[in-house]
């Protein structure tokens, strides 16, 4: 785009020194015209392709901030479900614990109450007429 300007600059310059020196025929005059024309039709095109790929630029920013944003939720939506297994993980050890524990108590006192209901001494009539 530079180009084109720094040549249309330079064009109209040149016909401007070939008007004001006198001795340009019409010929000369149309054939600076027309260069310069060219040189403005070249800058526009120019500005429209410069344009075009802002307009590019844009949308690809845009996309990538969509992308960006995506990938934030991602890892948020990660870093949450790794919290929600490491919390259940830690619930089921503790419930694997007291489950232990209890299969212990189970097995120790059963075997006491077993003992102690069978083995117990045998009551005497006058005991037992007192429990009735």
């Amino acid at each position: 785009m530079r180009t084109a300007a720094t040549k249309l600059t330079l064009t109209a310059l040149l016909t401007g020194a070939v008007a004001l020196s006198g001795c340009a025929s019409i010929d000369s005059v149309k054939r600076a015209q027309a260069t310069a024309d060219q040189a403005l039709a070249m800058a526009q095109s120019d500005q429209a392709a410069s344009q075009h790929a802002q307009s590019s630029a844009d949308a690809a920013a845009a996309a990538a901030q969509r992308a960006q944003s995506s990938a934030d939720a991602a890892a948020s939506a990660a870093q949450s479900a790794q919290s929600a297994a490491q919390a259940a993980s830690a619930q089921v050890g503790d419930l694997s614990t007291r489950v232990d524990r209890m299969q212990r108590q189970r097995a120790t006192s059963g075997k006491r109450h077993h003992r102690t209901r069978h083995h117990a001494p045998a009551a005497t009539g006058a005991n037992a007429g007192e429990r009735g």
